[in-house]
């Protein structure tokens, strides 16, 4: 069995863990375009605001919502701990990710 996906947020000033233990294969497909719109030209909002919306979509409990995770989020470390959870859904390894599009 896998290891469930979690995503912590901070939820009126208490920090909640959610967890989702199934995943439909299909949500890699869109994991996958997502990683690599990362790397194109497009502006960092539009790739924040689809990182957010595909979270909302991945995990099921009704509070995991757009604006919670928006909310819930510390903005310093935001991108990080999105991509992880973005790589961890799609089975990249988000550090050799990041070693293969540094340039050099």
């Amino acid at each position: 069995m896998s290891t469930p996906l979690k995503m912590e947020l901070l939820i009126d000033g208490k920090k909640q863990t959610f967890t989702e233990s199934f995943i439909p294969a299909g949500r890699i497909l869109d994991a996958l375009d997502l990683i690599e719109t990362d790397n194109s030209d497009r502006k960092l909002r539009d790739v924040f605001e689809e990182r957010v919306s595909f979270l909302a979509k991945v995990f099921t409990n009704p509070l995991v919502t757009t604006e919670a995770i928006w909310n819930g989020f510390n903005a310093i470390d935001f991108d990080d701990r999105t991509f992880a959870i973005i790589c961890k859904v799609a089975g990249v390894n988000p550090k050799k990710l990041q070693m293969a599009t540094t340039p050099e």
